[in-house]
C-alpha cells in the first residue's frame, strides 16, 4: 500500500508598501584617499620644476643684458674722464696766465679760510678788541684815580665796597656814597650823577681843591627805589671819567 505525501509550497507575498523600499537600488560612494594624495603630490612636482626652468631663463636673460649694458657703457665713462682731465689742464692754463684768475683764486682761498673760524673766535677776538678800546679810554682819563661805591665813609676813605647790590633787608633807609679820588683837577668842578633805569635822578656838583683830591656824594635809598641804579663821574667838560651799575633790592 503506497504512502501518500502532500506537498506544501508556502509562497511569502511581501506585504503591501514594504517590499517597494526593500527592492529600491542603493549608491555607495568610497573614495580611494591613497591615489588622491599620489595624483595631487604630481602634480605640485611638474609645476614646481617648470617653475624652476623660466626662473633660471629669465636669469640668464638678464645677466646676458646687464653685461651689454656695462660693455657698451665703460667707454662712455673713459671718455667722460678723458674730458674732466683735459678741462682741469685746460682751466690751469688759464689761471696761470690771468692775473685776474690768479687774484680771484687768493680770494677764494682767503674766504674759506675765514669761513672755517670758528664762532666762538670771532667773538672772542671781537670782545677783546673791545677790551683793547676800553683800556685805551681808561688812559685817557688820567684824571681819576679811584671810584669806590660804599656804605660808610671814615676819615675821608671808603669803609668795604658795594660790588653789584644793595639790600634793604631790615626795610630801612640806607646811605650809599659815591667815593671818587682825583688828581691834577684843582680849581675845577666833577659832576655825580644818580641814575635810575637809565633816568638822571639827581646831578650834584663838587669842586676840587687840591692836585690830589678826595670827594664824594650819597643818596639815600628805601623801599621806593628798588630797580636798576647807575652813578657816573663827569668832568667839566661833560667827559665820563668813571660808571658804576647797581641794583636796589
Amino acid at each position: 500500500m503506497t504512502d501518500k505525501r502532500n506537498i506544501v509550497i508556502q509562497v511569502k507575498y511581501p506585504v503591501s508598501g514594504k517590499a517597494v523600499a526593500d527592492l529600491a537600488p542603493k549608491m555607495i560612494t568610497e573614495w580611494n584617499i591613497k591615489r588622491i594624495l599620489l595624483a595631487a603630490s604630481v602634480l605640485v612636482l611638474i609645476l614646481a620644476s617648470l617653475f624652476y626652468f623660466i626662473n633660471n631663463d629669465t636669469q640668464d636673460n638678464a645677466a646676458v643684458i646687464v653685461n651689454a649694458i656695462e660693455k657698451q657703457a665703460a667707454p662712455l665713462a673713459e671718455l667722460k674722464e678723458v674730458e674732466i682731465k683735459n678741462l682741469d689742464i685746460s682751466t690751469q692754463a688759464i689761471v696761470e696766465t690771468n692775473p685776474l684768475a690768479k687774484s680771484r683764486k687768493e680770494l677764494n682761498k682767503k674766504s674759506k679760510q675765514t669761513a672755517a673760524i670758528p664762532v666762538k673766535e670771532v667773538i672772542k677776538k671781537q670782545a677783546n678788541k673791545k677790551v683793547i678800546k676800553a683800556r685805551e679810554h681808561s688812559k685817557v682819563n688820567t684824571n681819576e684815580v679811584r671810584a669806590v661805591l660804599t656804605y660808610n665813609i671814615n676819615n675821608k676813605e671808603p669803609v668795604g665796597e658795594i660790588v653789584r647790590a644793595v639790600n634793604l633787608s631790615n626795610k630801612k633807609p640806607i646811605w650809599v656814597y659815591y667815593f671818587t679820588e682825583l688828581k691834577t683837577m684843582k680849581d675845577s668842578k666833577v659832576y655825580h650823577e644818580w641814575l635810575k633805569d637809565g633816568v638822571v635822578v639827581t646831578r650834584r656838583t663838587l669842586i676840587i681843591s687840591g692836585n690830589r683830591w678826595r670827594t664824594s656824594s650819597r643818596k639815600l635809598f628805601s623801599d621806593a627805589e628798588k630797580g636798576n641804579w647807575t652813578v657816573r663821574l663827569f668832568d667839566k667838560n661833560d667827559r665820563l671819567l668813571n660808571e658804576k651799575n647797581f641794583k636796589v633790592e
